[in-house]
């Protein structure tokens, strides 16, 4: 009889349960829209259900080679997603995504790991419908648990980014076996589904036996196109183009990822990763510094057309960088202090002296976009800040609705004495007086003084005539530069008072506009928050980018966000140049239509070209034996035969 009774309830508990999915699928159909290839944040997607590739790529483009790159500092850790550690350049190439950006359209991505996306009419749900063929390069298949996995380890142990990318998101739950469903809290967030369309997959049988939260030291199965082959810490890393990759067809993956390898040499020294260049022992060279760009490049290899120089044009915005002001620290706390050492930081000199007057400076959080600030605000920008207006002190609302911001211009020993006055009147308002030559406050009577915490050989001689600029008007500004590792580390525990650093920016901007300047995100470990704002407007103007309805009303919101960051001093804005500066051997080709909004590694669509890479080879041969013949008039038989034995080695 209890046999007979529990058959009878496994039989009801079956039906129930069948019932409760047909009915999640009814709910599903009824409230979702028709499944997609593709979504976009504003407006109508680019390409067709049935488009076979991006336009920006060469679809039959050979596969082979490999393409060398070069990185500073060091790296202890193949998890990139954590804030402990130093994580290796590239990794990400070997984390598969749920869709992919299209790189010549804004705001648009389309299939990848999963073949389409269904979203509610509401915008209650998000679904992906995973592609039964996705799998890691151990064989293993990409599952629903594997997106869950990830989403929910990103969010509660990843770095505190994900968990402000991801908080519209109340949880994830699995349909069936090729589907899983994000259900929504934030429904006015219209990026979201852009946002988890970005979600890298993480292999859950991996990390169920290796501690996600700490460092890295063996390579994860990969679900993108690469894998980790070879790792020496601190000196290299070599990835391999997964043989039959599942994904090597898919319409957004056609015509990339075209070498065999990709190595990423380590250099300590800027100089040395020059060098490194000049000898070939580097294939490609993002060029930042414009004196090099200007004095550096005219060695043989460039001279004979084995190097490309080019100025690559692009419509990506620059990205948001300068001296970030630690708001943390109590000296920096008075808005006057801040905007007096933005005042005679003295762009037009460094310009000169050190960059050949080859950038412009940033006028803007936010150069080079349709985001930036100019002038008075317009009409709308203006409403959207007289909401505010009780919130402001006096010197903001001034400066937002009355006067335009600018940064002060010194093109003569005029301007920077007028910079000076305005600087010291500043600092007196804020209790800060001159006695023999040291800036001294009435009430604590300690000294202005502070540290810049530096990374880069390049910024010291930046820093240094910010150095003596600051000491004219009595304040100690002390350089330390540091290591990657101690860097990483200080900057992860806000232990600065002033760093150079900033963000990439996006055609799109979002979400992570909360993650750089909201106040959730100002103690958060590991954060990016750099300047530790935490002001109730950013705030709120932060949702309004975040919820925009549409294009017009995100670049009024980020407008305002713009014009607030200037007038609060967060940060000394630097400086851009409209192009990027590469350089590279002549044993590569690409597609000639150019990539619009991307950055380097649009690499990703070039290919080993066989042909160039013999003529240099070639080339080269011929240099050096126009070498050795120089050199044996000066060395002798022994010299001579040393030479043969090490050219032969080299080109065997």
């Amino acid at each position: 009889m209890f046999a007979y009774n529990m058959m009878w309830i496994k039989k009801v508990y079956v039906c129930v349960w069948v019932g409760l999915c047909l009915f999640n699928l009814l709910i599903v159909k009824t409230y979702a829209s028709e499944p997609s290839h593709g979504t976009a944040v504003f407006g109508a997607l680019k390409y067709s259900a049935d488009f076979t590739h991006f336009d920006y790529v060469n679809s039959a483009a050979p596969k082979g080679g490999t393409f060398t790159t070069a990185a500073m500092g060091t790296f202890d850790s193949l998890n990139p997603f954590i804030v402990m550690g130093t994580p290796a350049s590239g990794v990400l190439a070997t984390h598969a995504t749920l869709f992919d950006s299209a790189l010549d359209e804004t705001g648009s991505s389309y299939a990848y790991v999963a073949e389409s996306i269904e979203i509610a009419k509401d915008k209650s749900f998000i679904i992906f419908h995973l592609n039964p063929k996705a799998c890691f390069d151990n064989g293993d298949r990409i599952t629903v648990d594997d997106v869950i996995f990830s989403f929910n380890t990103l969010r509660e142990k990843g770095s505190p980014i994900f968990k402000t990318y991801y908080k519209g998101v109340s949880h994830v739950e699995k349909i069936d076996a090729t589907t899983v469903k994000f259900h929504v809290i934030d429904a006015k967030n219209r990026q979201l589904a852009m946002i988890l369309g970005q979600l890298p997959i993480l292999s859950k049988v991996f990390f169920d036996v290796h501690d996600f939260a700490k460092p890295l030291a063996t390579p994860s199965p990969a679900s993108g196109a690469y894998k980790v082959v070879m790792v020496d810490f601190g000196k290299r890393l070599v990835f391999e183009r997964v043989k039959n990759w599942w994904g090597e067809n898919l319409s957004t993956q056609k015509g990339l990822h075209n070498f065999d390898r990709l190595v990423v040499d380590y250099y300590r020294d800027s100089n040395a990763m020059f060098e490194a260049f000049k000898a070939g022992k580097v294939d490609f060279r993002h060029e930042n510094s414009a004196k090099l760009w200007t004095t550096s490049y005219d060695f043989s290899a460039v001279q004979k057309g084995h190097v490309k120089k080019e100025l690559i044009a692009h419509k990506n915005p620059t990205p948001t960088q300068g001296f970030f002001f630690n708001l943390r620290r109590p000296i920096f706390k008075d808005w006057r202090v801040r905007a007096a050492i933005t005042q005679v930081f003295d762009f037009t000199w460094i310009n000169k002296n050190i960059f050949s007057n080859q950038y412009v400076r940033n006028e803007s959080i936010f150069p080079n976009s349709p985001f930036a600030q100019k002038g008075l605000p317009e009409v709308a920008e203006r409403d959207v800040l007289m909401d505010y207006r009780k919130s402001y002190p006096e010197h903001v609302s001034a400066a937002l609705f009355d006067t335009p911001f600018t940064l002060p211009q010194h093109h003569d020993a005029n301007d920077i004495r007028d910079s000076r006055k305005k600087a010291l009147a500043l600092l007196a308002e804020a209790g800060w007086h001159l006695i023999n030559g040291k800036l001294i406050h009435k009430e604590t009577k300690k000294s202005l003084t502070f540290e810049f915490l530096n990374i880069d050989p390049a910024m010291e001689k930046i820093v240094l005539h910010f150095k003596g600029a600051l000491a004219a008007i009595g304040i100690d500004m002390r350089i330390r530069s540091v290591d990657v590792s101690s860097y990483v580390e200080r900057v992860h525990d806000y232990n600065y008072d002033m760093i150079c650093s900033g963000y990439n920016q996006t055609i799109m901007p979002g979400n992570e506009q909360r993650v750089f300047w909201g106040s959730k995100g100002a103690d958060a470990k590991g954060g990016m928050n750099y300047a530790g704002i935490q002001n109730p407007v950013i705030d709120d103007l932060c949702e309004k980018i975040a919820e925009a309805d549409n294009y017009e009303a995100l670049t009024v919101a980020m407008r305002a966000l713009d014009r607030v960051l200037l007038t609060s001093y967060v940060m000394i804005p630097n400086w851009h140049r409209g192009t990027l500066s590469v350089a590279y051997w002549d044993r590569f080709s690409k597609p000639e239509a150019p990539v619009l909004y991307a950055h380097t590694p649009y690499t990703a669509s070039w290919w080993f070209d066989v042909e160039k890479d013999k003529k240099l080879k070639d080339a080269f041969i011929v240099s050096d034996d126009d070498m050795i013949r120089n050199e044996i008039k000066q060395i002798g038989v022994f010299g001579r035969l040393r030479l043969w034995i090490t050219h032969f080695v080299r080109w065997k």
